[in-house]
């Protein structure tokens, strides 16, 4: 069964206890991309996958946005 564009979601987790983010992804090309950075999956079932990479590792980028709540 294949899995539709909105269920190949990737959700990264991380606090500031640790250095180390916990990433999933049921995303074939996340995944060959952290793979191909060096990560190797700590888990993997059913189409999904689970490493654990440093935080100073990522960097997100976007538009900057910015709202006032009044």
């Amino acid at each position: 069964m294949s899995l539709s564009e909105a269920e190949k979601e990737t959700v990264i987790q991380f606090d500031e206890s640790t250095n180390l983010a916990t990433v999933y992804t049921a995303s074939w090309t996340v995944a060959r991309t952290l793979k191909k950075l060096g990560y190797q999956p700590l888990r993997r079932k059913d189409g999904a996958w689970w490493f654990k990479i440093p935080v100073n590792a990522m960097s997100f980028q976007g538009k900057k946005d910015s709202q006032t709540i009044c």
